[in-house]
């Protein structure tokens, strides 16, 4: 990586840091360029503008954010299924909580894309995509399931959707410095989606 890509790299680094401690809306490019130690005129650089910088640090932070990364339903067997739910789904809730920032920056794009979309529907379609990314994948765990002969084949979709959504809530909870038994509570939800 040159200088260059160094540099442009601290940019994206600084903005998710501030955007995630300060808010998107509060955050400014002179508080960016002072936390970088430039000047405002250096940055521009860079970046042509706030609204570049927020696009650019939203695809940056969407980019590998993908089922697959935590639910390999391609080594999923009638054994092991319900074993990689729920490694997948704590892989899925350590990671995101061991990077509170992210976890940070995450809900306040949640609010930032509800707050534009009259204006840019962009954000709030990539937010909409990445949720029905993973009830799909859930959908396809399930149907796997139902396959092997480990559950009825009824409400897949509500059942998929119970799963996506309590990993969001366990989010929530955690980001709200809750004292949860997350573990406990995703081998429930496992144990009961599969009834």
């Amino acid at each position: 990586m040159n200088k260059g890509q160094e540099t442009y790299q601290r940019v994206i680094d600084t903005a998710i840091y501030l955007f995630a401690k300060d808010g998107i809306h509060k955050t400014s490019f002179a508080m960016i360029a002072k936390e970088l130690g430039m000047t405002k005129p250096s940055l521009y650089y860079y970046v042509e503008s706030k609204d570049e910088l927020i696009k650019k640090v939203f695809v940056y932070i969407f980019q590998d954010y993908a089922f697959e990364n935590y639910f390999k339903v391609e080594d999923m067997t009638k054994d092991n299924l319900m074993e990689q739910l729920y490694t997948g789904g704590m892989k899925y809730l350590n990671e995101i909580q061991e990077q509170k920032v992210l976890l940070n920056l995450l809900s306040e794009y949640t609010l930032y894309a509800n707050r534009i979309k009259a204006v840019d529907e962009t954000y709030i379609q990539k937010i909409k995509e990445v949720q029905k990314m993973f009830i799909d994948g859930f959908v396809h765990v399930l149907q796997k399931a139902t396959e092997f002969g480990l559950m009825e084949e009824n409400n897949l979709q509500a059942k998929a959707g119970v799963l996506a959504l309590m990993l969001d809530n366990l989010l929530n909870y955690k980001m709200l410095d809750m004292q949860i038994v997350e573990s406990a509570i995703w081998s429930q939800t496992i144990t009961d989606v599969m009834k």
